[in-house]
């Protein structure tokens, strides 16, 4: 059996092919979420001027897009000028994705990268909600992993209440009852 030795030809076709495919995958993928998704929960609300808990009251999606324009009615205006109804443009919601860390008290949560959205392969943040659910909501782009919350305990004491929105409030001085039209 005769020795094969490989010369530089194999070794410069490796780097090549190594080097191309780092670029390939560095076109396709954001392999570091952007800092203004990731920053503090303080940092969070001193930057954002409009902060709404709202139900989901309606989607549409286009079948050219996958985009989804979903419809909010304003429960509650934590942050910023009232407003009744608003729209944002998402993506469609898939199995998984209204994880809502044990009503805010997991500590997965807690830390800067925590949240229910994660930023797509562009690093950007597509939003993702269900008709009927409510959500704490900070409107104001960039998004954030904590942006975009299901909430599901709007009321009760402190043990009870989500604590997420326990926090939103209390550092926004927004602490009084979330109603829905005399629904909680």
């Amino acid at each position: 059996m005769k020795n094969i030795k490989y010369g530089n030809g194999y070794k410069m076709k490796s780097i090549i092919i190594a080097i191309f495919s780092l670029i390939a995958m560095s076109a396709n993928g954001c392999f570091v979420s952007p800092a203004e998704q990731t920053i503090s929960p303080g940092e969070l609300l001193e930057r954002t001027n409009n902060i709404v808990l709202g139900k989901v009251i309606a989607a549409t999606a286009t079948m050219d897009s996958v985009e989804v324009e979903y419809t909010f009615k304003t429960i509650k205006m934590l942050k910023g000028a009232r407003i009744d109804n608003f729209k944002i443009s998402g993506r469609a919601l898939f199995e998984g994705w209204m994880e809502n860390f044990n009503h805010h008290n997991d500590e997965t949560f807690w830390v800067n990268e925590g949240g229910r959205h994660l930023n797509s392969q562009d690093c950007n943040i597509y939003p993702r909600f269900t008709v009927g659910a409510t959500f704490l909501i900070f409107l104001d782009q960039p998004y954030h992993r904590k942006s975009f919350e299901n909430i599901i305990r709007t009321h009760g004491d402190k043990n009870i209440k989500d604590k997420w929105l326990q926090y939103v409030e209390d550092k926004t001085g927004n602490n009084q009852s979330a109603t829905d039209n005399g629904q909680k």
